[in-house]
C-alpha cells in the first residue's frame, strides 16, 4: 500500500525526500529509535515541538500527532504523504495555534484540551477537568478547595491511579518532587498526604490535607510553567 516507502526503503527516507521537495530544513530524527520498527514510525522535532508519524495496518493512512511543550494537542490521518509533510512543516516551523493548523489542514483534529493550552489556560482547564469528571469523584472535595487556593491552584494537577499529584510544569514528563494527595479507602472525605519519597506527612479532611500539602512545598514556588520536567 505504501509505494513511497517501498520505493525509498524506509519511512524515514520517504519523508526526507518529501521535505526536500518543499525545501524544508526538517529531517526525520533517527536517534534513539532502535526499539521502533523503522518501516512504521518516524519522529521529527524542532525547538519545543515535535511530531510522530505512524502507519495504519489495513489501509493506507499516515497517522501523525502534533506536540508542543510536552503536550499532544492534535492528531490526524491522511493517505497523502505530501499533505502530511506540509502539515508537519507548518506546525514545527511556524508559531501557530492548533486551530490555525487544523484550519489549514482539515485532516488534523485538535484535542479537547488544545484551545486551553493555546490560550495559556491549561492549569485552569486541568483543575476544572478533575472537579467535573465523575471518574475522579473521590478527589472532588479536595479539588474544590485546591483549585481556588492562591498557591496550589497555580500548580498543574495530574493523577497517578487514585493519587492527585502536582507539577511545576504543564507538559509531560511532569515533575514529581511535590507532595501528593490520596483518598483513604473506606473513609469518605478523608485524605492522606505523602511526600514524593512516599513518606506520609498527614491525614485528615480536605482542608487539613490542603494545609499539610502547603506546609511541605518549597519556598517561593510559583505558577507552573510550559514545558516538561526535562526542561526544568
Amino acid at each position: 500500500m505504501y509505494l513511497e516507502i517501498e520505493k525509498n526503503g524506509s519511512i524515514n527516507n520517504a519523508l526526507n525526500i518529501e521535505f526536500e521537495k518543499i525545501k524544508s530544513p526538517l529531517r526525520v530524527n533517527e536517534e534513539n529509535l532502535a526499539d521502533k520498527f523503522p518501516l512504521t514510525y518516524a519522529r521529527l522535532e524542532y525547538g519545543n515541538k515535535f511530531s510522530q508519524v505512524y502507519l495504519a495496518a489495513k489501509e493506507k493512512l499516515f497517522l501523525p500527532d502534533f506536540w508542543r511543550d510536552g503536550v499532544c494537542l492534535a492528531n490526524g490521518k491522511t493517505s497523502e504523504i505530501g499533505e502530511l509533510v506540509r502539515a508537519i512543516d507548518f506546525w514545527l516551523l511556524k508559531d501557530v495555534a492548533t486551530s490555525e493548523l487544523s484550519l489549514k489542514f482539515p485532516f488534523v483534529r485538535p484535542s479537547e484540551r488544545a484551545q486551553a493550552f493555546d490560550e495559556n489556560m491549561e492549569i485552569e482547564y486541568a483543575w476544572r477537568l478533575y472537579s467535573q469528571n465523575e471518574e475522579f469523584k473521590e478527589l472532588r472535595e479536595f479539588v474544590a478547595l485546591a483549585k481556588e487556593d492562591e498557591i496550589i491552584g497555580k500548580l498543574f494537577p495530574y493523577t497517578s491511579l487514585t493519587r492527585l499529584c502536582l507539577s511545576r510544569c504543564t507538559g509531560y514528563p511532569y515533575t514529581y518532587d511535590l507532595p501528593s494527595v490520596i483518598p483513604i479507602p473506606n473513609e469518605k472525605g478523608k485524605f492522606e498526604v505523602r511526600l514524593a519519597g512516599e513518606s506520609v506527612i498527614g491525614r485528615g479532611n480536605a482542608r487539613e490535607a490542603l494545609d499539610f500539602l502547603k506546609e511541605n512545598l518549597p519556598e517561593n514556588i510559583g505558577r507552573a510553567v510550559k514545558g516538561t520536567a526535562d526542561d526544568l
